[in-house]
């Protein structure tokens, strides 16, 4: 796979630099445009159709899948502007740069170890973040991110068969669809459909094994067990 950069992303969203002659920077017009080809106010919403051919293909409730995007996007798929929901991680973006930590030292907001408590910042700020991870390595800015109602990180999207990050990313302006589609590609991947069916509402303690994969090892100081028991239906 070829690494994003600065140039093939100002390809990707179809403008010329910001500064002639200097394709590896990334301004504040690149910024404007990248935001503008993620954003889709009209973008449809999830029909009773599209739950139900996502839980026949799982063999899952469809109220464990709504409960599951009720945990992860509690404001919704998408933001105020219409682009998806994300969150960029700090930590994803340093384990993404070639070498590893490049940015450690002198970007070190952008890039460094995991946020503490608090430390990811507002909800309206997450796509700031993106865009000045974005000036410093696009491929690794798009990798940090969990995207969308299901926030399935960008990491993970070649090995669930997008072709990058970033054509996971961009596929999410099309619908909600697609958002409900990453999260069937990653649970079919991570053979974690058993797990999914055999939370019980209520019970924390049955939600354990979907969510020590899907939310990581982190998983208890966030409650997500907790939150995922309280949020799905039987």
């Amino acid at each position: 796979m070829t690494r994003l950069t600065i140039k093939t992303l100002h390809d990707l969203i179809g403008i010329t630099p910001d500064v002639p002659g200097y394709g590896h920077v990334f301004g504040a017009r690149s910024k404007l445009a990248l935001f503008a080809k993620l954003s889709n106010l009209k973008a449809p919403a999830l029909t009773l159709d599209d739950y139900q051919r996502a839980a026949t293909r799982l063999g899952i409730p469809i109220g464990h899948i709504k409960g599951v995007t009720k945990v992860e996007a509690p404001r919704g798929p998408y933001d105020d502007e219409g682009r998806p929901s994300i969150l960029y991680e700090r930590h994803k973006f340093r384990n993404n740069t070639e070498p590893k930590g490049r940015f450690n030292g002198s970007h070190p907001a952008i890039s460094g170890p995991a946020y503490g408590p608090g430390g990811y910042g507002s909800f309206g700020g997450q796509y700031d973040k993106f865009a000045a991870a974005c000036a410093l390595d696009p491929e690794a800015a798009f990798r940090a991110c969990s995207w969308g109602a299901f926030q399935v990180l960008g990491e993970n999207a070649v090995s669930l068969g997008y072709a990058s990050a970033a054509d996971m990313a961009f596929s999410l302006t099309t619908g909600v669809a697609a958002h409900l589609e990453t999260f069937v590609r990653f649970v079919e991947a991570n053979h974690l459909a058993d797990e999914l069916r055999e939370c019980i509402p209520g019970d924390a303690k049955s939600c354990q094994p979907f969510v020590r994969v899907y939310n990581g090892p982190g998983f208890e100081f966030f409650k997500y067990d907790s939150k995922l028991a309280e949020a799905i239906k039987p």
